[in-house]
């Protein structure tokens, strides 16, 4: 072997020693903490939450004194779905003093995930800089969400909660629920004591109304048809007449149990609505 093949081969083993070098070096940066930091707001962005929370741990481990990554790992920790998490997280850096900005906006959002109205109202006190708009936003979400509305706006005007600013959605949302109308479960069952099925109606549950009236009135028939028929002693009259008690009697229970649901059911949708508006961001 020549001395310049020699050469050649030394110089590519150096070229090969030094690429295989650089490509370690480049991986390794690939953890410090501007890549971290990178990588966890991607991760963020495809709503990957979960590895966030992972990410934006490495962030604060290379930087406990980052601001900006604590709220970023208090909020993976929310949209993943775990508020107690990220409550205790947030109350590690800022457990009694005044919050201020994202702070702020993270815990009372918390507060409502977490459907603790009253610590809610003492996050709400203890948040400071908020504007009028955004202070309205949290009200009128807390409003929707603790589902007291449905009975709340005889006697109070949810406009009131209103400041110049809102999120036009939530004024929308909280404006709307005044033309939702309550239904009385006692009222429901009186109804059907009337006439079976009839407090299933008022709660907009047609058919199940009509099955308790026709199950109800033809069992009541065929009792009266056997008593008329045989006197006190038929067997046909007591039988039906038993079956036409039990569907009356499980005809106002349903009536009840209707308008319970139907509530339940408007408050859910505005709850869910509410919760899409205040949590997603």
């Amino acid at each position: 072997m020549t001395r310049s093949e020699k050469s050649g081969i030394k110089t590519l083993l150096f070229l090969a020693i030094l690429l295989l070098t650089a490509q370690a070096s480049k991986s390794q940066n690939l953890y410090d903490l501007d890549h971290s930091k990178q990588f966890a707001r991607y991760l963020m962005l495809t709503r990957q939450y979960q590895l966030a929370i992972g990410e934006w741990e490495r962030v604060l481990f290379l930087d406990p004194a980052d601001s900006t990554a604590q709220i970023s790992l208090v909020r993976s920790y929310r949209l993943a779905g775990n508020p107690q998490s990220a409550w205790i997280k947030l109350n590690q850096w800022n457990p009694y003093g005044p919050l201020t900005g994202e702070s702020a906006t993270e815990a009372l959002r918390l507060t409502l995930q977490l459907n603790d109205f009253q610590l809610f109202k003492s996050t709400l006190d203890r948040s400071v800089n908020l504007s009028e708009s955004q202070r309205s936003d949290f009200l009128i979400g807390a409003y929707l969400i603790e589902g007291n509305w449905i009975k709340a706006k005889k006697t109070v005007d949810p406009s009131g909660l209103i400041a110049p600013g809102t999120n036009k959605a939530l004024q929308d949302l909280l404006l709307s629920t005044r033309e939702i109308p309550y239904k009385s479960p006692g009222g429901a069952v009186a109804l059907s004591a009337l006439i079976p099925g009839l407090g299933k109606v008022y709660s907009n549950d047609w058919k199940d109304g009509l099955f308790s009236l026709v199950f109800v009135g033809t069992n009541a028939w065929q009792s009266y048809r056997g008593f008329s028929q045989n006197g006190p002693r038929s067997i046909t009259g007591w039988i039906f007449g038993v079956l036409a008690a039990g569907f009356y009697t499980a005809n106002l229970f349903g009536s009840w149990k209707s308008a319970k649901e139907y509530n339940d059911q408007q408050i859910h949708r505005i709850r869910h609505e509410a919760e899409s508006l205040l949590y997603t961001h």
